[in-house]
């Protein structure tokens, strides 16, 4: 009865924290990027490496951003910092659009908002889950983690034809329009909702000791090298299918299917972990992505709805097992400092793997060499996985003293 009673009781957060998500900058930024990465080249005669510096320099401000993020969503309350962070992305939506005149405008403008939108991240609103979920917590986080499948769907079907219809300036304003209509309503389904309690400083100095141990640079490694196959591809995945001659709207639909297989990947990761060894299961899944990139690279366009399938499983799983593998690596006190660090590595990987796939674009004329790397990239991801010290049935192997 509790177990149930939990979903009933917390309905409203659960709509509100899966808008969120759906809305915030990892789900309607991140999977516009590519839509708007050719149009906008077009215009300024930038080359395919110029167009991806803007994933690079966002995704590496934002990864600046995530562990001070952290703390303040623990010091002003998750909502708070979610709100004011949907508003500063809406208002840089406006921005691109009206203030993008050549390349420094835009990456000065995505630099700004990918600093002031860290707080629309799932990080504010997985925490406003956790405080409010006890029996079902892991099934309540897969469920609103399928929101950044949402994006993934929706952009590439009805962002795309309308960008080709109206313009690159006039989709970014559509853009900025849905986040800023998300935000009153997300306010109201949040009302009376519990925020997350404020850590203590003995628990936020106790973290400092995290960077001495061996297994967190052991998964800092493995979605680094994630990060770079995976996000690099989907950057420039749209670009792969109007390349190979595929219409706008033919691509986007074709695209769609990540956000297909990103909630896919959600919800089957998610049964798993809860049934299976997570080092097993994070090998699986990253040599899975590595075949699936490399029958990519061989095949061309006629893969292309596979390609789309299998990327979407990658990513549709990285913040499940990263949140996983936290939990029981490192005890609860540093959960916050580890899962943020361990995330900023892993955006740091997301922003160079777009820009290594444009320079060798511009240097090949295709993308089957950059199709080659990353599945070499999750190929060792896969290896280095098997050697995760966490097996399905231990509790935390690294004790309070060894972090304290």
């Amino acid at each position: 009865m509790k177990s149930s009673s939990e979903f009933m009781q917390n309905w409203r957060l659960l709509l509100a924290t899966f808008i969120g998500i759906s809305v915030g900058v990892s789900s309607i930024y991140f999977y516009s990027i590519g839509l708007f990465m050719k149009p906008i080249a077009a215009e300024f005669g930038w080359t395919r490496a110029d167009s991806s510096l803007g994933a690079l320099v966002g995704t590496s401000c934002a990864a600046l951003m995530v562990i001070p993020t952290g703390w303040l969503v623990d010091r002003f309350g998750s909502a708070r910092v979610a709100f004011v962070c949907l508003a500063c992305l809406a208002a840089s939506f406006f921005a691109l659009g009206l203030f993008t005149v050549d390349l420094t405008s835009y990456l000065i403008i995505i630099s700004v908002m990918s600093m002031l939108t860290a707080g629309s991240t799932p990080l504010p609103f997985t925490r406003l889950v956790i405080v409010a979920f006890e029996k079902n917590r892991g099934k309540a986080l897969g469920l609103i983690l399928t929101g950044t499948g949402t994006g993934a769907i929706l952009l590439p079907k009805l962002l795309a034809p309308y960008i080709a219809e109206h313009g690159w300036r006039s989709g970014y304003f559509a853009l900025g329009t849905v986040v800023l209509i998300s935000i009153p309503v997300i306010w109201l389904l949040l009302r009376g909702a519990k925020d997350t309690e404020i850590s203590t400083e003995k628990e936020r100095f106790s973290a400092v000791s995290l960077f001495n141990t061996r297994r967190f640079y052991h998964l800092c490694l493995i979605f680094f090298l994630t990060a770079v196959a995976v996000l690099g591809t989907v950057a420039h995945f749209f670009s792969m299918l109007t390349d190979s001659g595929l219409t706008p709207p033919q691509a986007g639909a074709v695209a769609s299917l990540i956000g297909v297989s990103v909630i896919a990947g959600r919800l089957i990761t998610g049964v798993l972990l809860d049934r299976f060894s997570a080092a097993y299961i994070t090998a699986g899944l990253f040599l899975v992505a590595s075949v699936g990139l490399l029958t990519l690279g061989l095949g061309g366009p006629a893969y292309a709805k596979l390609g789309a399938i299998i990327t979407g499983l990658a990513i549709g799983s990285e913040v499940d097992l990263i949140s996983f593998l936290v939990g029981r690596l490192f005890v609860r006190k540093v959960y916050g400092v580890a899962y943020g660090a361990v995330y900023a590595v892993f955006l740091v990987g997301g922003a160079i793997g777009p820009y290594i796939a444009g320079r060798l674009f511009d240097m090949t004329g295709d993308y089957s060499s950059w199709l080659y790397t990353a599945s070499a990239s999750l190929l060792i991801a896969s290896l280095l996985s098997l050697f995760i010290p966490v097996k399905h049935t231990e509790q935390s192997p690294m004790t309070a003293k060894a972090v304290a």
